[in-house]
């Protein structure tokens, strides 16, 4: 979604920046400018797209950042580090 249509989004929801703002703890600009793509925070997208009612990735899908998951990323290689191990006979079977 582009800065216009997260706006138009917020006022179906009767919602506009200074009040989705204050909710998330942030100023409007700031707030403002993670929708018009000026400044990127991965906490405000996040809490922007739940107040829009939408999964930060059809919000923000030109930001991959957005959508990793940083925990479920480090799981999985942590998970194939100790299964190459394993399979090395380096260590016990994941």
């Amino acid at each position: 979604m582009n800065y216009s249509e997260i706006h138009e989004a917020l006022k179906a929801k009767d919602l506009n920046w200074p009040i989705c703002a204050n909710a998330i703890g942030c100023s409007a600009s700031h707030l403002m400018n993670v929708a018009s793509r000026r400044a990127e925070s991965k906490a405000v997208a996040k809490a922007l797209a739940v107040l829009i009612g939408k999964d930060v990735s059809e919000v923000f899908p030109d930001i991959p950042r957005y959508q990793e998951d940083a925990r479920a990323k480090r799981e999985s290689k942590l998970a194939e580090a100790k299964a190459r191990l394993a399979e090395a006979g380096l260590a016990e079977s994941a």
